[in-house]
This record gives structure tokens, C-alpha cells and sequence, in this order.
């Protein structure tokens, strides 16, 4: 965020969970406002509401990850729920948001979309860990009830609600 990006060059941009993690989302939005050509368009892909995030039935261990887990962003200045804010940036910048779409997905243990978000846990398990907002046996106990959960075919996951942006630069 502290380079310059050139001027009027790019015919689009595409931000996928990039904003969530930036403690000045304006300041992104200004550049690319400064870097897309007119009628270029800007696309994103990041979290409205980061805590939709859950097991059926409930695991409440994997709640209290994403709890610590947003607190992290949080404590860095960032907001996981940027996209809430990002329609209001890109008018001010001079962008006309074309569509807002959510994108949420529920689905079973042998869904490509579980094996992700199960992946996401073991890393995020060992970073919550090196923060020391959890202990190792708070990690162990998670990722055994996220192993038992895989072998339960009745088990479903909720993802996190992304909203997936497209706007377009005026001039």
C-alpha cells in the first residue's frame, strides 16, 4: 500500500480477501480508482459477515475460532467485514457498483468447499497459536472434532458470506 500504482493503465482489478486484511481500505480504493482507465472495472470478493461461518450441528469450537480469529484481524487494524463498507468507498471514489452478490454455500464433508475451510482452521489453529490466543490443546481438541465431524456424512458447513462486488470507474 505504500507504492504508487501507475495511473489510468489497467482495464480491471480484482481484490479476493485483500481489503479485509488492510488498516486504510479507502487508501486502496483511491488507488485503484487512480490506476483503472474510465469504464474499467474493479471486482471483489471479501467477507460481509465473516461469523456465518458454522457447523450443523453446532461446533462450538469452531465458533470460538472464528472469535479469536476476527479478534486477531481486529488487533491489526483491519476489518474482516469490509465488504459492508466497500459500496460507499467506490461511489465516493468514482466507481458505479454494477452488482453485489452474496455468495454463501452449505455443504457436506466431501465437498471441496469443507476440505477448504478444514485446511483454513489447521492454518489458522497454528497462527492463533504463535499470537498466543490459543494453546495447543484448544488446537488439538478442534481438530479432533472437526475429524470426527468429517466422518459424520449428516454433517454440514456454513460458509463465511462473501460479497462479490463489481464496479465500474465513471471516469
Amino acid at each position: 500500500m505504500k507504492d504508487e500504482l501507475p495511473k489510468r493503465t489497467y482495464d480491471f482489478s480484482w481484490c479476493r480477501w485483500v481489503a479485509m486484511f488492510l488498516p486504510d481500505t479507502a487508501l486502496l480504493i483511491r488507488k485503484l480508482a487512480g490506476a483503472l482507465r474510465p469504464q474499467g472495472i474493479a471486482m471483489f470478493h471479501e467477507y460481509a459477515q465473516y461469523s456465518t461461518w458454522r457447523f450443523c450441528p453446532a461446533l462450538p469450537l469452531q465458533e470460538e475460532f472464528v472469535r479469536r480469529a476476527l479478534e486477531s484481524w481486529r488487533a491489526t487494524g483491519a476489518e474482516p467485514d469490509i465488504a459492508r463498507d466497500l459500496s460507499s468507498l467506490l461511489i465516493a471514489n468514482g466507481f458505479q457498483v454494477r452488482s453485489v452478490l452474496p455468495r454463501l454455500f452449505c455443504v457436506g464433508p466431501d465437498d471441496p468447499i469443507w476440505q477448504w475451510l478444514a485446511t483454513f482452521i489447521d492454518s489458522g489453529l497454528d497462527r492463533l497459536q504463535m499470537l498466543d490466543l490459543a494453546d495447543g490443546e484448544f488446537a488439538a481438541e478442534l481438530r479432533r472434532e472437526l475429524a470426527k465431524r468429517e466422518r459424520e456424512p449428516a454433517s454440514l458447513v456454513i460458509s463465511p458470506l462473501i460479497l462479490e462486488i463489481i464496479a465500474e470507474k465513471l471516469v
